[in-house]
């Protein structure tokens, strides 16, 4: 009767090489893509409402609602809508989470 061997069990050194390599070549994840991590510097909320603030009839053809109606709403879904922060990844703030879906 022949026995069953499991790879790992058998005695040639090209399994052996084989397994230890696809154990050792796992691909790092990463939290954020590197992209994402210069969003404060390149992104469009961070430079577009700086722009939409200055101007009241932009701000509000851009919203649909003036600046004021957007802080009286912001105050209120804050509370609910903020994430915490953490060391390995900068959260999205509540302004800028009701900002895109306003949009």
């Amino acid at each position: 009767m022949l026995a069953c061997r499991l790879p790992w069990e058998s005695d040639d050194s090209d399994d052996e090489v084989l397994l230890l390599y696809a154990v050792g070549n796992k691909r790092e994840r990463k939290w954020v893509n590197e992209g994402n991590m210069k969003r404060r510097e390149f992104g469009e909320f961070h430079h577009l409402m700086k722009q939409l603030r200055r101007d009241e009839f932009t701000f509000k053809e851009y919203f649909r609602m003036s600046n004021n109606q957007f802080e009286q709403l912001l105050s209120l879904i804050k509370d609910d809508n903020e994430k915490k922060e953490v060391n390995y990844r900068e959260s999205i703030s509540a302004e800028e989470r009701l900002a895109l879906c306003l949009r």
